[in-house]
């Protein structure tokens, strides 16, 4: 592993070197730092930076921290709830139960949906939710291990939950408004800070401590950690990475929640969110293999996964509040993304968000002009990242060429018009230069004379 590590940090050096020493690399580098910085100092940036990573960093340094509590001051160790909990919930009743219970919010989040998809797909999830955790539980305890169903589980339980963090946090901020990232990682450190309080105040051991120790045994915090199924994937990669991890683990006792299932449900909201079709696809099977390789490695109950995905969507349920304002911000000012600024496309509000309102156009006549905007949008993202490729004086003329088209393709356009043109493809690339501005303006106002 030490080997691995040093090898992807030669090669990493490597890369860095040669963007540095070449004069494409170097306009890379500083496009991407205009792309990071989005016209903001880079201290107000970094204050946005930490605003999104504390709480995340605030529950790892806490969960680290828990192993020094003093024994005493701890609660008794529960082993004999869960089990019962876990029966009563997958019977017939507890299904039956669980979807009565759940009606409600669904009624609720067809009521507040705004898009068909949302009306219709997200009310049905939540009311098959019980039946579905139900077929997890049969599937995963009654399948027969093999090293290949090992391996599977591992990718998701223990390889996707550390990697999926940071590749949520990159969607997000590619795909959704500017401070989207933000509130998805105080999300998700919130709902994790909440979960480990209550592993703490209500230990309970995980399905591994019956497979090792007698009904009779008295658990204490002194006892070790047990890595349960992952041993058979350390004995198929050749390793013993988690034998060691588990045996340290500061939290041995907290099976209740599963934040393995709560960071799986929060990735897949916010990346359904921003993601479209494709979005929900990931959203359903990211959540389903991770439900499933939670119990299939003895890991977690049903009952641990139910609680978790209650703490994420109660959490996401709250951020929606923030999102909302956010998107309409970004709706109303025809703000960028990050994949717009990275790959110099327009903001998809950019030209519609410009309209003023004293100008009276309807929707009507602002969809009637929706295949010229496809049309200018297309020969922006056909540019694609060619800006940072060519020089910049040649960049600087590709741009203003694009705009000018835009302006005579529009003709008789009014002098409010040509100004939404320019404000539209302004804003879609926060590196336009102020020379290139100035050219858009002289030429607006020759039109306008």
């Amino acid at each position: 592993m030490l080997t691995i590590l040093k090898d992807l940090w030669a090669v990493l050096a490597v890369l860095a070197f040669l963007l540095l020493v070449t004069s494409q690399g170097r306009r890379l580098v500083v496009h991407c730092t205009r792309v990071l910085l989005n016209g903001k100092n880079p201290l107000r940036w970094l204050v946005g930076l930490l605003a999104g990573i504390l709480p995340p960093v605030t529950w790892t340094l806490a969960f680290k921290l828990a192993r020094n509590i003093p024994s005493d001051w701890r609660p008794d160790i529960h082993t004999h709830l869960l089990p019962v909990f876990e029966a009563i919930l997958l019977s017939p009743t507890g299904i039956i139960l669980l979807t009565i219970l759940v009606t409600p919010f669904a009624y609720l989040i067809r009521r507040g949906s705004r898009t068909q998809t949302s009306r219709v797909l997200y009310p049905s999830l939540i009311l098959l939710f019980p039946a579905w955790l139900k077929v997890m539980n049969l599937i995963a305890l009654g399948t027969t291990w093999t090293p290949f169903q090992d391996v599977l589980a591992w990718i998701f339980y223990g390889v996707l939950h550390f990697a999926s963090p940071f590749l949520a946090g990159w969607w997000i901020w590619g795909f959704g408004p500017p401070g989207a990232a933000i509130v998805y990682g105080v999300t998700l450190g919130v709902q994790n800070i909440c979960g480990l309080f209550t592993h703490l105040v209500f230990p309970n051991a995980a399905p591994w401590y019956y497979d090792v120790y007698p009904n009779t045994t008295i658990p204490t915090y002194d006892f070790p950690g047990n890595p349960a199924g992952l041993v058979r994937v350390d004995q198929a990669l050749g390793t013993h990475l988690y034998r060691a991890a588990f045996k340290k683990s500061p939290v041995v006792f907290g099976a209740l929640p599963s934040l393995h299932a709560a960071s799986a449900v929060c990735f897949s909201l916010f990346v359904a969110r921003y993601g479209g079709r494709w979005g929900h696809i990931i959203m359903l099977l990211y959540s389903t293999f991770m439900f499933w390789s939670t119990q299939y490695l003895h890991h977690h109950f049903a009952v641990d996964l139910l609680l978790g995905t209650s703490y994420s969507v109660l959490a996401f349920s709250a951020a929606t509040i923030v999102l909302r304002k956010l998107e309409a911000k970004h709706e109303r000012e025809g703000t960028t993304r990050g994949v717009d600024r990275l790959f110099c496309w327009p903001a998809p509000h950019a030209h519609n968000s410009a309209l003023p309102q004293h100008t009276g156009q309807s929707r009507a006549s602002v969809d009637a002009d929706a295949p010229a905007e496809e049309e200018r949008k297309r020969r922006y993202r056909g540019k694609g990242m060619s800006f940072w490729l060519s020089s910049g004086d040649d960049a600087k003329d590709e741009e203003k060429a694009m705009m000018l088209e835009d302006l005579s393709e529009r003709g008789a356009s009014s002098p409010e018009e040509d100004h939404r043109s320019i404000a539209s493809g302004s804003r879609s690339t926060s590196f336009s230069s102020a020379s290139s501005s100035s050219d858009v303006e002289n030429e607006k106002q020759k039109r306008a004379d």
